[in-house]
């Protein structure tokens, strides 16, 4: 088969028509059409052109994953979903994946701190929470557990009494209950709530 005509889309100025024989073949980027070194009047098999699109669907893929990317990080897991969902090919999903991490680009362990920070200085948010939250998006127990060594949930609780539940006395029975119901809410350990409130009685 011979590449008879490449030219330039009209709707999207980065990728490629490839004409083979006088009729339209398939799209493809710039950027593949000059790494496949192809040109008009070159020889093209039916497994190259398998190959090339492919390649063509693969960077489709990491486009928008980086789109993704742009609103806030990831972690794998939720981006192999919503790839998934947007009708990719799950194995070409996997490959993209697998590249994205090699990277860096995706780092679950990046991605779990900086959930916990979130929830630490904007709206804190208990370990309970934060455990329920990062294993629903994928997170490995083991990286949870490292990125929560290191916070002090007993002094978060604390600092949040002191700020939003300032008017309630947690010396008072009924007042206690209400301490302790807001926090549990908020996905703090019950134990270590209790164990708080048992101190101020």
């Amino acid at each position: 088969m011979k590449i008879s005509k490449i030219t330039p889309q009209k709707r999207n100025k980065n990728r490629c028509s490839v004409y083979i024989d006088g009729q339209y073949s398939f799209g493809v980027t710039k950027e593949l059409i000059h790494k496949y070194d192809l040109t008009e009047d070159s020889e093209i098999t039916e497994e190259e052109i398998q190959n090339l699109l492919l390649h063509d669907e693969r960077e489709k893929i990491k486009s928008r994953a980086y789109r993704l990317l742009s609103f806030r990080e990831r972690s794998a897991a939720e981006m192999r979903a919503r790839l998934l969902k947007a009708g990719y090919d799950s194995s070409l999903v996997d490959d993209v994946i697998e590249d994205l991490v090699a990277s860096d680009t995706l780092n679950d362990e990046r991605f779990a701190a900086l959930f916990v920070k979130d929830y630490t200085n904007l709206k804190p948010k208990g370990n309970r929470f934060i455990v329920h939250e990062l294993t629903k998006k994928g997170i490995a127990r083991q990286t949870i557990e490292k990125v929560l060594a290191i916070r002090d949930e007993r002094k978060l609780m604390q600092q949040f009494m002191q700020r939003k539940l300032k008017n309630l006395d947690a010396r008072d029975f009924r007042d206690r209950q209400k301490i302790a119901r807001r926090l549990l809410q908020r996905g703090f350990t019950p134990h270590i709530v209790y164990d708080v409130l048992n101190q101020q009685k």
